[in-house]
């Protein structure tokens, strides 16, 4: 089977088969979908109980020491993190903790036109003011920007580790090797939560870690960290805390009006998160200045809350239409590229703050890793991951190209000569040569909309969070499909046998208006917080 997408559609309970003791005790819906994603009943274990003790994490403890006796020596600190969601989020934590204890504490947040991470510049003025600085997602492989810095410096980041290690307490799991894997997929803001969790310990606080667990929540949502049990627990306790926001029993003025703009109530759920949360807190830093999504954060009184979750409501709308422009730009380049095994497409620097959007559309559309550059004195790149692709190794064995790269397995930035681009593409054709050509969706499993039972509702919701490595369930049915309304984000279609059908996917929607009626298998999601509407993903190409 085949869909409109283009994607090659692949039925996992046709080559899956749960345990029958599974079915039974879980039902053969939940059943199936653990035995699709690898895993079993302890995926639904989300207590915090489970999370793993945080003292295994390298030099976690060091930090503490370091930063317990600045906080008790009055020290001046800085903490300088990325203008992306893990940065801003791991910076909003460790603020307020740090406020919280009565430390002398300044968050930097860079622009994308100063660019990322620490530089000499930037180094000088920090060694003129703190007694310490922090860099957060980011700072592995400032090697000789921390030894220009002079002073003590603790960094907490998650990115791979480059050939030398800086002079510095380097909080990064993936220092050493046969650390848990769960370690290594933490995001950098849930390495702040460790932190804090320590820190608030050691220096004796009423603090409670627990209560911000929503903004490491965030982090690792917007990173695609893996969902693997230690991500799931938090972005699970997360997700209750959003709640308890909304209800008003945990103060974030800032969160709270960001989702009363984005339309979130009642109960809220990992898409939440990632389809409107991520996106308004990422747009300041991919168009404006991502110091407002830190302000945000931060605000203490609901007025100046509202008023920066209506500049970002405003400034997501422009990114909206940069990315739009931009995509459409990207796509045409990206098509003529389909028998490439990694796509690679340049735009003019105007484009530069929406590359990772780009990237990861252009990823997802094609099952294939994809690099989006943007072209000003030098070739600024994104680059995202498919199908589990570890693309930093493969681009490390081409680092010879790049003037500054960085990343992990499943993102990556790096920056070259705009002269290299077409050798950067010769040499990726060479060194990912495990790329299938033809793009799959997965489908958990048949289910026809009138199963669709407030009891199953309930099931699928103890299943959350999905994300990274552990995706929402896709189902498939047989329907007829009639458009009932189209605007420039969404298609609604009208189902003989189930209320609404709505789909996102803007090149999935161009092809289906060209057909008009839709008669066959369909492939869709259930929006859990409204399951009367069914999120269309494919539709079979029946010619």
């Amino acid at each position: 089977m085949r869909g409109l997408s283009g994607k090659s559609w692949v039925v996992l309970s046709e080559l899956i088969k749960p345990e029958a003791n599974k079915i039974l005790s879980l039902g053969p819906v939940v059943a199936q979908i653990l035995a699709n994603r690898g895993a079993d009943e302890s995926a639904l274990d989300l207590r915090l109980k489970n999370l793993y003790p945080p003292y295994s994490i390298p030099n976690l403890n060091r930090a503490v020491d370091r930063i317990k006796r600045s906080i008790l020596k009055k020290e001046k600190i800085i903490l300088f993190g990325d203008y992306d969601v893990d940065g801003i989020t791991g910076i909003a934590l460790l603020y307020k903790f740090l406020k919280a204890a009565g430390a002398t504490a300044i968050p930097v947040v860079p622009s994308r036109q100063s660019g990322y991470g620490l530089n000499k510049k930037l180094v000088d003025k920090f060694s003129k003011y703190a007694d310490l600085l922090i860099t957060i997602d980011n700072g592995t492989t400032a090697v000789e920007e921390l030894k220009a810095f002079g002073k003590d410096s603790i960094v907490i980041d998650h990115h791979n580790i480059g050939e030398d290690i800086p002079t510095t307490i380097l909080v990064n799991p993936k220092l050493i090797e046969d650390l848990p894997t769960e370690f290594k997929e933490l995001s950098s803001a849930s390495l702040v939560f460790y932190l804090t969790a320590v820190l608030s310990k050691e220096l004796n606080m009423s603090y409670d870690p627990r209560v911000d667990m929503y903004i490491p929540a965030i982090g690792t949502l917007a990173d695609f960290m893996p969902l693997n049990v230690l991500n799931r627990i938090i972005v699970s306790y997360g997700i209750r805390c959003l709640e308890y926001i909304q209800k008003g029993l945990i103060v974030s003025h800032g969160i709270k009006a960001l989702m009363e703009t984005a339309g979130i109530n009642g109960a809220v759920t990992s898409r939440d998160i990632s389809f409107s949360i991520v996106p308004r807190l990422n747009a300041p830093g991919r168009v404006s200045r991502p110091s407002i999504a830190l302000k945000l954060f931060l605000a203490e009184d609901e007025d100046r809350a509202k008023a920066f979750a209506k500049k970002i409501e405003e400034i997501n709308q422009r990114r909206k239409l940069i990315a739009q422009k931009a995509y459409e730009l990207a796509l045409k380049q990206a098509l003529s590229q389909e028998d490439r095994r990694f796509i690679v497409v340049v735009l003019d620097s105007w484009a530069g703050g929406v590359a990772g959007i780009l990237a990861g559309r252009l990823s997802s559309m094609f099952q294939k890793p994809a690099a989006v550059f943007a072209m000003g004195d030098h070739a600024v790149g994104s680059v995202r991951s498919a199908n589990g692709i570890n693309i930093y190794e493969g681009l490390s064995r081409i680092s010879h190209l790049f003037l500054r790269w960085g990343g992990h397995a499943y993102a990556m930035g790096l920056t070259i000569e705009k002269e290299k681009i077409p050798i950067f593409k010769e040499l990726v054709e060479e060194v990912f040569v495990d790329v299938q050509d033809l793009p799959t969706l997965e489908i958990d499993m048949s289910l026809q909309p009138e199963s669709i039972t407030s009891s199953l509702v309930e099931d699928l919701h103890k299943l959350e969070p999905f994300g990274e490595g552990f995706p929402a369930p896709t189902f498939m049915c047989d329907c007829r499909l009639v458009p009932i309304s189209y605007d420039e984000n969404r298609l609604e279609l009208r189902s003989d046998k189930y209320n609404l059908f709505l789909c996102w996917d803007k090149d999935l929607n161009r092809k289906i208006l060209k057909k008009g009626r839709i008669e066959g298998k369909v492939a869709y999601q259930i929006d859990l917080r409204n399951p009367k509407r069914l999120i269309l993903v494919d539709v079979e190409d029946n010619g």
